[in-house]
């Protein structure tokens, strides 16, 4: 007895050990079922430990209703860490927990009441614990069948994942294990008459002790495995994970690949020197970011192949770090792109500057011989030498219009900087004022809002109402309204047959004499700058509608 009670006094210690390690790595996965299955068996311990010092008094009656309630307890604790190690859940659902404790609940609430219920009674017996005999009813012996099969699911479920784990992981396993063999065992024992006592509290004396190793040693509560297969060896990325000490823990399939490793045992252990020795660039990359836990660099090559290497710390920034994982992703095809788009944009600007340029030259080489035609074109005038030279003025108008058209073209082109909101009633009043003709009239029906570029919209109104001013006559009515989505500007003039809807917009496109062609294709260039919707159709007069769909009206 004296040897008994030293067992169960050294298990009481061991189980606030674990505990306490349960209890500072709370937040990391599996702690919290580890919590309730050291509590459960501290708490049984804690019964068969008074049991053995009042054994033969009522009070032993009174102490054992708590029996199944610590079995039970560290039962259901096993049972949810398996499931939050291997993955299966985790965190473990409110549901599950509810499923897996419901029976243990139940007996030890029938236990508190009476203990009767589990464990009748039969007289004095000197050779128990307790120092009674006791006569099992059928709720206990159920309840016994209950937890050694969830113990043995428990098992089944933890040999799976150490056949399917590296190394390091099997050792977490083994004690995961054992430690539910040992009080499985020796309960079972104790339950066929092969022992005197119960066996079930000395056996969590080596339970707890192997619970400290895997948390001391195997990094139970660091290196917990969850979810490992549906994650990593799904992940594109190359992954490995490192020890504190630069030693491989695991990798996933897609790192197998880059480094040419046919099976994870074979460099688990290792030293990532040892698994990168052929691979200088890399190894050069991870001690390069390690320094600093710089996290990503500048993409390295290889083989033709472009990688980014990502060293991130692992463990709480508070503590020391317990490894790293080492992410190296394949970003050749981003790289291809970013270098087509680099491409593209050097001869996008090359083309922009050539386009500029060759804008300029017509300007300057058309202006100066223009602006002298025109000056000699007044003095001709004015020495009254012939009405003849009035085809000759309206010519430089259209040149200088030319001009003017071909610049904005160049010089702006689709390209919106920056957008404000912009009153289009008020903006539509002050543009009209540069066009305005005696007779011409402005209708507004519009208090829009629109998110827009205001000089380039005023452009945009200006190109608009010269058009109807050019093909409607100086007595056009020109009107600015309303449409779901955008707005619209139309006249009342001879309108735009059908079959030119399509061909208002192109360079050259003119009916009027004194028209450009590029008026209209400026506006569509301004609109899709906007990313507006444009339309050509007939106004309510008959005359030229031209719509604007897509406009934005929130606050820019």
């Amino acid at each position: 007895m004296p040897t008994y009670r030293a067992l169960l006094l050294l298990s009481l210690v061991v189980g606030l050990f674990v505990v306490y390690q349960a209890t500072i790595h709370r937040d990391r996965p599996g702690a919290k079922p580890l919590i309730v299955l050291a509590t459960g068996s501290l708490l049984y311990v804690s019964v068969k430990l008074i049991v053995s010092v009042v054994r033969g008094t009522p009070t032993v009656f009174v102490v054992t209703r708590f029996n199944p309630l610590g079995a039970g307890l560290a039962t259901v604790g096993f049972f949810l860490l398996v499931l939050e190690y291997t993955g299966i859940e985790n965190p473990v659902s409110e549901r599950t927990t509810i499923g897996v404790a419901l029976v243990p609940a139940i007996v030890s609430t029938l236990a508190l009441i009476d203990l009767e219920y589990l464990w009748v009674p039969v007289g004095a017996d000197a050779s128990t614990l307790s120092g009674y005999a006791w006569e099992p009813t059928s709720v206990a012996l159920a309840n016994q069948l209950y937890l050694n099969l969830v113990l043995l699911v428990g098992i089944a479920l933890l040999i799976r994942r150490g056949i399917q784990s590296p190394n390091v992981f099997r050792l977490q396993v083994g004690a995961l294990v054992l430690s539910a063999l040992g009080p499985l065992v020796g309960n079972l024992a104790f339950q066929f008459g092969y022992v005197q006592f119960n066996l079930t509290p000395v056996m969590f004396v080596v339970s707890g002790v192997l619970i400290a190793s895997a948390i001391l040693w195997a990094r139970f509560l660091d290196l917990i495995p969850i979810g490992r297969e549906t994650v990593l060896d799904q992940f594109d990325a190359g992954v490995v994970t490192l020890d504190k000490d630069h030693r491989v823990v695991d990798l996933n399939k897609r790192c197998r690949q880059l480094f040419d490793v046919d099976d994870a045992d074979t460099v688990v252990g290792d030293h990532i020197d040892e698994m990168v020795a052929d691979y200088p660039t890399f190894r050069e990359r991870y001690w390069t970011v390690t320094a600093g836990d710089s996290g990503h660099e500048s993409p390295i090559e290889f083989e033709g192949s472009y990688y980014t290497v990502e060293v991130i710390p692992l463990g709480p920034p508070e503590e020391t770090k317990l490894g790293r994982s080492l992410i190296i992703r394949d970003i050749t095809e981003q790289k291809r792109r970013e270098q087509e788009l680099e491409e593209t944009k050097r001869t996008l600007e090359q083309s922009n500057e050539r386009l500029d340029q060759f804008a300029s030259t017509v300007s300057h080489d058309l202006r100066n011989p223009l602006n002298i035609a025109q000056l000699r074109l007044e003095l001709a005038q004015d020495e009254g030498k012939g009405k003849q030279l009035d085809a000759v003025r309206d010519a430089h108008e259209r040149m200088e219009a030319l001009i003017d058209d071909l610049l904005t073209l160049a010089r702006q082109g689709d390209v919106i900087e920056e957008t404000d909101a912009v009153d289009l009633a008020t903006l539509a009043e002050i543009t009209w004022q540069n066009v305005a003709k005696a007779d011409a009239t402005l209708t507004v029906e519009t208090e829009q809002t629109i998110c827009a570029d205001s000089s380039r919209v005023e452009q945009l109104l200006e190109n608009l109402f010269l058009n109807a001013v050019e093909h409607a006559g100086e007595a056009v009515t020109v009107t600015v309204g309303e449409l779901a989505g955008g707005f619209y500007v139309a006249d009342d003039g001879p309108g735009i047959p059908v079959a030119e809807y399509g061909d208002v917009f192109d360079a050259g496109y003119s009916t009027a004499d004194r028209g450009t062609g590029l008026g209209l294709l400026i506006v569509k260039e301004i609109a899709e700058a906007h990313g507006w919707e444009i339309a050509v159709t007939d106004s309510e007069q008959s005359g030229a509608q031209f719509e604007f769909t897509g406009v934005e009206f929130e606050d820019c």
